[in-house]
Protein backbone atom coordinates (compact mmCIF):
# COMPACT_ATOMS: atom_id res chain seq x y z
CA UNK A 1 0.00 0.00 0.00
CA UNK A 2 1.90 3.27 -1.02
CA UNK A 3 0.64 5.49 2.00
CA UNK A 4 3.80 7.54 1.87
CA UNK A 5 3.74 10.72 -0.86
CA UNK A 6 7.20 10.99 -0.79
CA UNK A 7 10.43 9.05 0.97
CA UNK A 8 13.26 12.06 1.07
CA UNK A 9 16.79 11.54 1.08
CA UNK A 10 19.35 14.52 1.67
CA UNK A 11 22.03 15.37 4.21
CA UNK A 12 20.42 16.69 7.08
CA UNK A 13 22.11 19.84 8.55
CA UNK A 14 21.57 21.86 11.24
CA UNK A 15 21.01 25.38 9.45
CA UNK A 16 22.73 28.39 11.13
CA UNK A 17 21.15 31.20 9.48
CA UNK A 18 22.52 34.65 9.60
CA UNK A 19 21.92 38.29 8.12
CA UNK A 20 24.98 40.29 6.74
CA UNK A 21 25.63 42.78 4.03
CA UNK A 22 26.87 42.27 0.44
CA UNK A 23 30.06 43.95 2.05
CA UNK A 24 30.68 40.86 4.62
CA UNK A 25 30.23 38.40 1.35
CA UNK A 26 32.29 40.34 -0.46
CA UNK A 27 35.16 40.50 2.07
CA UNK A 28 34.92 36.29 2.86
CA UNK A 29 35.34 36.06 -1.45
CA UNK A 30 32.12 34.82 -1.48
CA UNK A 31 29.58 34.91 -4.40
CA UNK A 32 25.58 35.55 -3.92
CA UNK A 33 23.11 32.29 -4.40
CA UNK A 34 25.68 29.80 -4.29
CA UNK A 35 26.84 26.54 -2.30
CA UNK A 36 30.44 25.99 -0.89
CA UNK A 37 32.15 22.63 0.89
CA UNK A 38 33.97 23.39 3.43
CA UNK A 39 36.03 21.68 6.05
CA UNK A 40 34.56 22.50 10.25
CA UNK A 41 37.91 24.73 10.52
CA UNK A 42 36.56 27.14 7.05
CA UNK A 43 33.17 27.37 8.43
CA UNK A 44 33.98 28.18 12.54
CA UNK A 45 36.53 31.15 11.02
CA UNK A 46 33.56 32.75 9.36
CA UNK A 47 31.26 32.35 12.29
CA UNK A 48 34.18 34.05 14.65
CA UNK A 49 33.86 36.49 11.92
CA UNK A 50 30.33 37.12 12.21
CA UNK A 51 30.73 37.11 16.09
CA UNK A 52 33.23 39.80 15.95
CA UNK A 53 30.62 41.82 13.32
CA UNK A 54 28.15 41.47 16.49
CA UNK A 55 26.11 39.70 13.50
CA UNK A 56 22.82 37.11 15.33
CA UNK A 57 23.22 33.71 14.18
CA UNK A 58 20.14 31.44 14.61
CA UNK A 59 19.55 27.83 14.44
CA UNK A 60 17.29 25.22 13.15
CA UNK A 61 17.40 21.84 11.31
CA UNK A 62 17.66 21.53 7.42
CA UNK A 63 19.03 20.54 4.59
CA UNK A 64 17.29 20.89 0.85
CA UNK A 65 15.43 17.52 1.03
CA UNK A 66 14.34 17.74 4.46
CA UNK A 67 13.20 21.77 3.72
CA UNK A 68 10.87 20.05 1.08
CA UNK A 69 9.42 16.91 3.14
CA UNK A 70 8.24 19.17 5.96
CA UNK A 71 6.79 21.59 3.60
CA UNK A 72 4.97 18.27 1.96
CA UNK A 73 3.41 17.73 5.51
CA UNK A 74 2.39 21.05 6.07
CA UNK A 75 0.03 21.25 3.42
CA UNK A 76 -1.16 17.96 4.61
CA UNK A 77 0.87 15.39 2.67
CA UNK A 78 2.90 12.28 4.15
CA UNK A 79 6.14 12.22 4.21
CA UNK A 80 9.43 9.78 5.08
CA UNK A 81 12.93 11.50 5.28
CA UNK A 82 16.23 9.60 5.59
CA UNK A 83 19.95 10.53 5.63
CA UNK A 84 22.80 10.52 7.96
CA UNK A 85 23.33 12.62 11.95
CA UNK A 86 26.02 12.13 14.69
CA UNK A 87 25.22 10.70 17.89
CA UNK A 88 25.85 14.37 19.20
CA UNK A 89 23.23 17.60 20.55
CA UNK A 90 22.45 18.64 16.97
CA UNK A 91 21.47 15.32 15.61
CA UNK A 92 19.24 14.68 18.61
CA UNK A 93 17.61 17.96 18.04
CA UNK A 94 17.43 17.36 14.36
CA UNK A 95 15.31 14.08 14.64
CA UNK A 96 12.97 15.68 17.43
CA UNK A 97 12.25 18.66 15.25
CA UNK A 98 12.16 16.42 11.93
CA UNK A 99 9.24 14.07 13.95
CA UNK A 100 7.72 16.96 15.68
CA UNK A 101 7.27 17.96 12.19
CA UNK A 102 4.90 14.84 11.11
CA UNK A 103 7.83 13.78 8.80
CA UNK A 104 8.49 9.61 9.42
CA UNK A 105 11.92 9.95 10.58
CA UNK A 106 14.27 6.98 8.66
CA UNK A 107 17.85 8.53 9.99
CA UNK A 108 20.92 6.62 10.60
CA UNK A 109 23.28 7.63 13.35
CA UNK A 110 27.29 7.19 13.27
CA UNK A 111 30.18 8.00 15.15
CA UNK A 112 30.84 12.08 13.59
CA UNK A 113 29.21 15.27 14.06
CA UNK A 114 26.02 16.24 12.10
CA UNK A 115 26.48 18.10 9.49
CA UNK A 116 25.95 21.97 9.31
CA UNK A 117 24.80 24.72 6.95
CA UNK A 118 26.34 28.32 7.58
CA UNK A 119 23.49 30.37 5.71
CA UNK A 120 24.37 34.12 4.99
CA UNK A 121 21.61 36.04 3.54
CA UNK A 122 22.32 40.21 2.76
CA UNK A 123 19.83 42.60 1.98
CA UNK A 124 18.37 41.70 -1.11
CA UNK A 125 17.51 38.45 0.18
CA UNK A 126 19.39 35.76 -1.52
CA UNK A 127 21.61 33.08 0.20
CA UNK A 128 24.93 31.33 0.32
CA UNK A 129 25.43 28.75 1.89
CA UNK A 130 28.63 27.40 3.07
CA UNK A 131 28.35 23.73 3.98
CA UNK A 132 30.26 21.06 6.44
CA UNK A 133 28.91 18.30 5.54
CA UNK A 134 29.47 16.21 8.48
CA UNK A 135 28.78 12.63 9.33
CA UNK A 136 25.89 12.92 6.33
CA UNK A 137 28.83 11.50 4.16
CA UNK A 138 29.13 8.11 5.65
CA UNK A 139 25.29 7.69 4.27
CA UNK A 140 25.05 3.85 2.94
CA UNK A 141 22.69 1.82 1.30
CA UNK A 142 22.32 -0.17 4.52
CA UNK A 143 21.24 3.33 6.14
CA UNK A 144 17.87 3.01 3.81
CA UNK A 145 14.50 1.24 4.90
CA UNK A 146 12.92 -0.51 2.15
CA UNK A 147 9.79 -1.33 4.41
CA UNK A 148 9.62 2.31 4.02
CA UNK A 149 10.33 2.41 0.57
CA UNK A 150 8.18 0.26 -0.87
CA UNK A 151 5.06 2.25 0.59
CA UNK A 152 6.01 5.31 -1.29
CA UNK A 153 4.89 6.64 -4.56
CA UNK A 154 7.97 8.76 -4.83
CA UNK A 155 11.63 9.23 -3.84
CA UNK A 156 12.76 12.30 -3.99
CA UNK A 157 16.70 12.58 -3.85
CA UNK A 158 19.05 15.97 -3.55
CA UNK A 159 21.83 16.55 -6.16
CA UNK A 160 24.29 17.44 -3.44
CA UNK A 161 24.37 13.47 -2.85
CA UNK A 162 26.90 13.06 -6.10
CA UNK A 163 29.62 15.32 -4.08
CA UNK A 164 30.42 12.15 -2.62
CA UNK A 165 31.39 8.31 -3.81
CA UNK A 166 30.01 6.42 -0.85
CA UNK A 167 26.66 8.44 -0.91
CA UNK A 168 26.62 8.00 -4.81
CA UNK A 169 27.05 4.32 -4.80
CA UNK A 170 23.85 3.94 -2.29
CA UNK A 171 21.58 6.50 -3.51
CA UNK A 172 22.27 4.36 -6.76
CA UNK A 173 21.52 1.12 -4.83
CA UNK A 174 18.58 2.76 -3.72
CA UNK A 175 17.07 3.58 -7.22
CA UNK A 176 17.74 0.41 -8.31
CA UNK A 177 15.61 -1.12 -5.67
CA UNK A 178 12.82 1.98 -6.10
CA UNK A 179 12.59 0.57 -9.61
CA UNK A 180 11.68 -2.54 -8.10
CA UNK A 181 8.73 -1.81 -5.94
CA UNK A 182 7.10 0.45 -8.72
CA UNK A 183 8.23 3.76 -7.36
CA UNK A 184 8.90 6.76 -9.14
CA UNK A 185 12.25 9.00 -8.74
CA UNK A 186 12.64 12.70 -8.89
CA UNK A 187 15.65 14.52 -8.48
CA UNK A 188 16.35 18.48 -7.43
CA UNK A 189 19.56 19.27 -9.72
CA UNK A 190 20.34 21.47 -6.21
CA UNK A 191 22.62 24.08 -7.22
CA UNK A 192 24.92 25.24 -10.38
CA UNK A 193 28.13 24.92 -9.14
CA UNK A 194 26.71 20.85 -8.06
CA UNK A 195 25.49 20.67 -12.23
CA UNK A 196 29.17 22.40 -12.95
CA UNK A 197 31.06 19.50 -11.04
CA UNK A 198 28.24 16.67 -12.12
CA UNK A 199 26.78 17.39 -15.59
CA UNK A 200 27.73 14.27 -17.17
CA UNK A 201 26.72 12.02 -14.62
CA UNK A 202 23.43 13.53 -14.50
CA UNK A 203 22.48 13.88 -17.91
CA UNK A 204 22.74 10.02 -17.88
CA UNK A 205 20.91 9.65 -14.58
CA UNK A 206 18.11 11.54 -16.32
CA UNK A 207 18.15 9.37 -19.07
CA UNK A 208 18.27 6.29 -17.17
CA UNK A 209 16.82 6.39 -14.20
CA UNK A 210 14.85 9.74 -13.27
CA UNK A 211 10.93 10.33 -14.00
CA UNK A 212 11.01 13.60 -12.54
CA UNK A 213 13.33 16.75 -11.97
CA UNK A 214 13.48 20.13 -10.14
CA UNK A 215 15.63 22.50 -11.64
CA UNK A 216 15.62 26.59 -11.20
CA UNK A 217 16.97 28.12 -14.65
CA UNK A 218 20.43 28.50 -14.30
CA UNK A 219 21.12 24.69 -13.32
CA UNK A 220 18.92 23.75 -16.52
CA UNK A 221 21.43 26.27 -18.52
CA UNK A 222 24.14 24.45 -17.38
CA UNK A 223 23.21 21.23 -17.85
CA UNK A 224 21.65 21.08 -21.65
CA UNK A 225 24.60 24.13 -22.82
CA UNK A 226 22.00 26.52 -23.77
CA UNK A 227 20.75 29.79 -22.74
CA UNK A 228 17.12 29.46 -24.31
CA UNK A 229 14.44 28.75 -21.10
CA UNK A 230 11.83 26.73 -23.70
CA UNK A 231 15.07 24.79 -25.50
CA UNK A 232 16.35 23.68 -22.14
CA UNK A 233 12.89 22.84 -20.62
CA UNK A 234 12.59 20.20 -23.91
CA UNK A 235 15.95 19.02 -23.85
CA UNK A 236 15.82 17.99 -20.51
CA UNK A 237 12.01 16.51 -21.67
CA UNK A 238 13.71 14.44 -23.59
CA UNK A 239 15.02 12.78 -20.85
CA UNK A 240 12.11 12.51 -18.29
CA UNK A 241 8.76 12.60 -18.14
CA UNK A 242 8.30 15.72 -15.83
CA UNK A 243 10.20 18.76 -15.99
CA UNK A 244 9.86 21.60 -13.10
CA UNK A 245 12.31 24.80 -14.22
CA UNK A 246 12.17 27.53 -11.34
CA UNK A 247 12.31 30.59 -13.24
CA UNK A 248 12.66 32.82 -9.88
CA UNK A 249 10.58 36.23 -10.17
CA UNK A 250 9.08 35.34 -13.72
CA UNK A 251 7.48 32.09 -12.63
CA UNK A 252 7.96 28.61 -13.68
CA UNK A 253 7.96 26.23 -16.61
CA UNK A 254 6.60 22.76 -16.35
CA UNK A 255 6.96 20.37 -18.99
CA UNK A 256 4.78 17.11 -18.11
CA UNK A 257 3.60 13.72 -20.00
CA UNK A 258 4.73 16.35 -23.44
CA UNK A 259 2.83 19.16 -22.72
CA UNK A 260 4.69 22.94 -21.19
CA UNK A 261 2.69 24.74 -18.85
CA UNK A 262 3.56 28.13 -17.54
CA UNK A 263 2.99 28.96 -13.88
CA UNK A 264 3.44 32.54 -13.03
CA UNK A 265 4.98 33.90 -9.67
CA UNK A 266 2.78 35.66 -6.68
CA UNK A 267 4.15 39.59 -6.16
CA UNK A 268 5.11 39.57 -2.80
CA UNK A 269 8.00 41.29 -0.76
CA UNK A 270 11.56 39.08 -0.90
CA UNK A 271 12.67 38.99 2.78
CA UNK A 272 15.07 35.68 2.53
CA UNK A 273 14.95 33.15 -0.69
CA UNK A 274 16.19 30.27 1.52
CA UNK A 275 14.28 27.51 0.99
CA UNK A 276 11.96 28.64 -1.71
CA UNK A 277 13.10 26.34 -3.87
CA UNK A 278 12.49 23.66 -1.93
CA UNK A 279 9.30 24.65 -0.63
CA UNK A 280 8.13 24.93 -4.57
CA UNK A 281 9.57 21.23 -5.10
CA UNK A 282 7.37 20.15 -1.72
CA UNK A 283 4.40 22.28 -3.20
CA UNK A 284 4.78 20.16 -6.65
CA UNK A 285 4.87 16.75 -5.19
CA UNK A 286 2.08 17.50 -3.26
CA UNK A 287 -0.05 18.31 -5.76
CA UNK A 288 0.68 15.30 -8.18
CA UNK A 289 0.92 12.51 -5.33
CA UNK A 290 -3.15 14.32 -4.84
CA UNK A 291 -4.38 13.98 -8.54
CA UNK A 292 -4.10 17.67 -8.95
CA UNK A 293 -2.71 18.67 -12.96
CA UNK A 294 0.65 20.17 -13.59
CA UNK A 295 -0.60 23.14 -13.63
CA UNK A 296 -2.40 23.12 -10.12
CA UNK A 297 0.47 21.49 -8.46
CA UNK A 298 2.24 24.20 -10.11
CA UNK A 299 0.09 26.59 -8.98
CA UNK A 300 0.32 25.16 -5.60
CA UNK A 301 4.39 25.26 -5.32
CA UNK A 302 4.31 28.85 -6.51
CA UNK A 303 1.90 30.31 -3.43
CA UNK A 304 4.05 28.09 -0.90
CA UNK A 305 6.96 29.52 -2.22
CA UNK A 306 5.90 32.91 -2.39
CA UNK A 307 5.13 32.46 1.57
CA UNK A 308 8.42 31.41 1.85
CA UNK A 309 10.64 34.02 0.84
CA UNK A 310 8.14 36.63 2.62
CA UNK A 311 9.60 35.72 5.44
CA UNK A 312 12.68 34.73 7.57
CA UNK A 313 13.73 30.83 7.16
CA UNK A 314 13.13 27.68 5.28
CA UNK A 315 9.33 26.89 6.07
CA UNK A 316 6.22 28.50 6.89
CA UNK A 317 5.66 29.90 10.07
CA UNK A 318 2.43 30.93 12.24
CA UNK A 319 -0.75 31.61 10.76
CA UNK A 320 0.04 30.30 6.78
CA UNK A 321 -2.75 28.79 5.85
CA UNK A 322 -5.75 31.61 5.50
CA UNK A 323 -2.41 33.86 3.34
CA UNK A 324 -1.97 30.35 1.17
CA UNK A 325 -5.69 30.01 0.66
CA UNK A 326 -5.68 33.35 -0.32
CA UNK A 327 -3.23 33.49 -2.67
CA UNK A 328 -4.60 30.24 -4.27
CA UNK A 329 -8.09 32.21 -4.77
Amino acid sequence: MKDIDVFGIGNPLIDLLSHVSSDFLRAQGLEKDRMYLVDYEGQKEIISRLEESGSEILHAPGGSCANSMIGLCQLGGTAAYSGKIGFDKFGKIYKEKLEAAAVESSLAEGDGPTGSSLILVPEDGSRTMNTHLGISQKFHVSDVSEALLRRSQFLYIEGYLWDTEEQKEAILLTIAKARQYGVKISLSLSDPFCVDRHAEEFNTLLKENVDMVFCNQEEAFGLTNTNISQEALYKLGDSVETVVMTLGSKGALIFHENEMTYVDSFSVEVIDTTGGGDAFAAGFLYGITHGKSASESGRIASALAALIINQLGPRVQGDWEPKLKELLG
